[in-house]
């Protein structure tokens, strides 16, 4: 009976938190029931399952955004293997605490979780969307530490904390619970002092994005795909006074044939307002292939530069359409990315330190119930890179973010047209971070910490 009510309790407080959760501080806490059941005289199996039955149920929540469009054996599989590696961590982490004691347990349980998120981060389908530190991006303050060693380093965090309270609680050493209350501080401390440098200049922005408004995008229909362009480009013409410096839409707005893609793209530089520069996405063939494709004009130009979109959504995406090349940085300091690439930390921080954009620009395309739990994963790619984003996503959000990952600016998106103007702060060009430098290393750190000390586990005992 306690197994299934620890399980329970962490599973509401995964629920709420991870994966569609918003609940940005239950994250600290979830974890906390099932490790304080494990902290004590109970054999492997029940600890897994246990374990693993708490975040399965909180990942629950998956269903009411991709049941019925991902695949079920994608869907499954995006429950189960975040579960696995959670139970078996707890139970890495239980067996450490028997031989070797309190402290060394926490930092087992944090460097173990931490290991299995980074060997998440390298599925092709997936990349970092699943880890739970995106659910800290709703406190930005105590996200920061992904500039210094990326997202590992707050799945670390969130680990630590959550095993040093609940080894206090079980075992009345204060000691771990302490620890944990340092890392907290000490992360909030530098959090704190990270984002109180001013920016150095902003950008007015505007996202443009209509639910309702698309054209045919498998299928050639130019009737279709000019009414969506029209559509677009009568509410770009809106921002003629609006001293705008950037307009993007989101992704994939309609498949534009090669015989009439010429026509098309002359009908967005006829109203993109003087001095500005505009980021729209489409799908087009492209090199003997069928392409996701932003277009982007640059100031005064007639012909967009195209960049094409790298990273592709699993049977939805990938039997379509032929990933492209990358990165694309315009001269202005805008860099291109299309909605899911932004789920890579390797491939994006690569292209940050190659091309120091000033600015992301994201068309995206969202499953609405997933509106901010996609987003923010995005979100923390700007934070690794110290790199601001402007993301227009159809059945999504529209977000204005600084390098920092706060929200200047958001918006639901709806059926008609949604008009989001902000001004973005700036400072300086992104791929400078730490995080940019020493890459995922502290993921590896990581890995050898947790495999070493349950190896140690098992060749000495605990002193009594």
């Amino acid at each position: 009976m306690t197994a299934v009510v620890c399980a329970l309790l962490s599973a509401i407080g995964f629920y709420f938190s991870v994966g569609l959760g918003a609940q940005w501080w239950l994250a600290w806490l979830a974890p906390i029931p099932v490790l304080w059941f494990a902290f004590d005289d109970t054999k492997p199996w029940p600890i897994f399952f246990a374990a693993f039955a708490a975040l399965a149920l909180g990942l629950l929540n998956l269903i009411r955004a991709y049941g019925g469009l991902l695949p079920t054996p994608v869907l499954i599989l995006s429950i189960a293997a975040p579960s696995i590696a959670f139970a078996v961590s707890v139970v890495g982490a239980a067996r450490v605490q028997r031989r070797l004691g309190a402290v060394p347990a926490m930092f087992a349980f944090a460097a173990l979780w931490t290991m299995f998120d980074l060997f998440a981060s390298f599925s092709a389908s997936g990349g970092s969307v699943s880890t739970p530190a995106a659910a800290e991006v709703g406190a930005p303050m105590l996200m920061q530490s992904a500039s210094l060693v990326g997202f590992l380093g707050v799945t670390f965090l969130l680990g630590a904390v959550a095993a040093g309270l609940a080894l206090s609680l079980r075992t009345r050493d204060p000691m771990p619970a302490g620890i944990a209350v340092v890392l907290f501080a000490i992360n909030a401390g530098y959090g704190y002092w990270r984002m109180s440098e001013p920016p150095k200049s902003t950008m007015r922005i505007a996202l443009i994005e209509s639910d309702d408004t698309v054209g045919r995008f498998q299928r050639d229909d130019k009737d279709a795909t000019f009414e969506a362009i029209d559509a677009y480009a009568a509410e770009i013409a809106k921002l003629k006074d609006r001293h705008v410096q950037l307009i993007v839409l989101p992704e994939n707005i309609s498949r534009i044939a090669p015989a009439w893609r010429d026509e098309a793209q002359a009908k967005f530089a006829a109203v993109v307002p003087p001095g500005a520069t505009l980021v729209a996405g489409f799908n087009t063939f492209i090199d003997g292939a069928q392409r996701n494709v932003s277009w982007a004009y640059a100031p005064g130009a007639q012909t967009p530069v195209t960049y094409e979109k790298r990273r592709l959504v699993p049977v939805l995406e990938s039997a379509v359409f032929t990933p492209g090349p990358g990165p694309r940085v315009l001269a202005n300091g805008t860099g291109l990315e299309i909605c899911k690439d932004m789920d890579f930390q390797a491939m994006i921080r690569a292209d940050e330190v190659a091309t120091h954009p000033a600015l992301l620009a994201v068309p995206a395309w969202d499953f609405d119930k997933d509106n901010w739990s996609h987003a923010r994963v995005a979100i923390i790619r700007s934070i690794e890179n110290g790199v601001p984003m402007a993301r227009s996503a159809r059945d999504g959000l529209l977000t204005l973010n600084d390098r920092y990952g706060r929200i200047v600016a958001r918006a639901r998106t709806v059926g008609p047209f949604t008009t989001l103007i902000g001004d973005l702060p700036l400072d300086g060009r992104g791929g400078n971070t730490l995080y940019d430098k020493i890459g995922d290393i502290f993921g590896w750190f990581c890995a050898a910490l947790g495999i070493g000390l349950v190896a140690l586990s098992f060749v000495k005992r605990k002193e009594a």
